[in-house]
């Protein structure tokens, strides 16, 4: 009797479309070598146009979760009668110690709501593939982890699984400092993977009275092999600065604009890429404060695909890639900067000392860093002995071919999604 074909259903936000998951797309190319059959479904309906390649024989459907304020309205029974309901009240109180505020009753039950949509489209998708091994796979550990866990506790036969990253993992990122069915989702679930070791190691540590063991793993996101530019050289050209985020409040860009504004004996060029709700205000903020100042010229590129960051990489010579941002998980911003071998200086948050190593593969700030010292670090590092800085970008070049390539991590976490079938 022959093996059944395995079928994978990644349930994320909107992959293709938008730019929140730019960086499933290379871990797609590995996936698809794995399982005979690969599902994308999309949960949030923004976006028209695909951003992104998806290989010819990966289906895309659509199970969109927004729900109305009726559905939320007539939902309110839940609180008094549904069982989950009322044991996360009980691990609110006795787990976390916390408050059971209106704002977390709000949350727990929009996310109950959307999870039962999600459950049910991904139900009539698995009824057409019953002859399928079947592998749910949320990207984020969001309401559609807790809609496939759902699935689990029902169905027995199928795998289930989810990422956990950064705004998902972390209390002290959400509204409320509490994220829902914690609990639920973790041990429904036959794996959770934590995208950095200290992702890992904050779901151990926190949640350690409601995580049954040995769910949780760690495996880290890669960035594709790349062609090096040609050899590095700083002659005749001003010192490159490259930063790449999203332009929002937590990514604190305006800090670096603060940063430059204070340097007075360096030539610079920086360059960031990405856009969002504060761009006009930084810009604003760039103009008022860098335009006037000769050493200094910036440039506004906005999103752009992830291929065209690395085309820059490998046509420029960069000399710093910067993050300042106030939370974070691992960036792929600083992966795909030290593909190409290029330092690093970045706040010490979330896993970030895993990937910038102080005095290494670059330098690590306080959260709460003030400008000047940001300023300081930067003339710093132009001033570096050129052999010294040189070892440092092998450093950070070798961290990336360590620890973040694709070819090494995509083809680890294939190979233990697939084990959990045996487990």
């Amino acid at each position: 009797m022959s093996a059944k074909k395995s079928h994978l259903i990644i349930v994320c936000s909107n992959f293709p479309f938008g730019y929140g998951e730019p960086f499933l797309e290379v871990e797609l190319e590995y996936l698809v070598k794995r399982f005979d059959q690969i599902t994308i479904c999309r949960t949030d309906e923004s976006g028209k146009a695909e951003s992104f390649k998806t290989p010819s024989d990966v289906n895309l459907i659509s199970v969109f979760s927004r729900i109305s304020f009726l559905e939320k309205l007539t939902s309110i029974w839940r609180l008094l009668f549904d069982a989950e309901m009322r044991e996360e009240m009980r691990v609110i109180r006795s787990h976390y110690h916390s408050n059971l505020t209106l704002g977390k009753l709000k949350t727990m039950v929009s996310s109950k709501i959307r999870a039962l949509k999600i459950k049910k489209g991904l139900e009539r998708l698995m009824v057409q593939t019953t002859d399928y091994e079947t592998y749910l796979y949320s990207y984020w550990s969001d309401d559609a982890a807790l809609a496939i866990s759902f699935i689990r506790s029902e169905n027995q036969n199928v795998v289930a699984f989810s990422r956990i990253h950064g705004w998902d993992l972390y209390f002290e990122r959400s509204s409320y400092h509490y994220l829902p069915f914690r609990k639920t989702i973790f041990n429904g679930l036959d794996a959770v993977f934590a995208i950095s070791e200290n992702g890992k190691n904050y779901l151990l540590s926190h949640f350690d009275t409601v995580i049954s063991k040995g769910r949780i793993f760690q495996s880290r996101l890669g960035i594709r092999t790349v062609n090096q530019s040609e050899d590095y050289s700083r002659t005749f050209r001003r010192f490159r600065l490259v930063s790449c985020s999203n332009l929002i409040a937590i990514k604190r860009v305006g800090l670096i604009v603060q940063a430059l504004s204070k340097i007075d004996d360096l030539e610079i060029d920086w360059v960031h890429f990405g856009s969002g709700a504060e761009e006009s205000s930084i810009k604003q903020l760039a103009e008022e404060h860098l335009g006037t100042k000769g050493n200094i010229e910036f440039h506004f590129p906005g999103r752009v695909a992830n291929w065209q960051v690395l085309k820059y990489y490998s046509e420029h010579m960069v000399d710093l890639f910067i993050s300042l941002s106030q939370y974070d998980g691992i960036p792929v911003s600083i992966m795909e900067a030290m593909s190409f071998g290029i330092p690093a200086i970045a706040t010490n948050v979330g896993g970030v000392s895993e990937i910038v190593i102080n005095g290494k593969t670059g330098f690590l700030l306080d959260q709460d860093i003030d400008p000047k010292h940001v300023a300081n670090v930067i003339e710093n590092v132009a001033k570096m002995k050129p052999d010294e800085y040189e070892a440092m970008r092998m450093e950070a070049r070798k961290m990336w071919g360590t620890f973040y390539s694709a070819d090494i991590n995509y083809p680890a976490f294939c190979d233990k999604v697939l084990s959990l079938k045996q487990s």
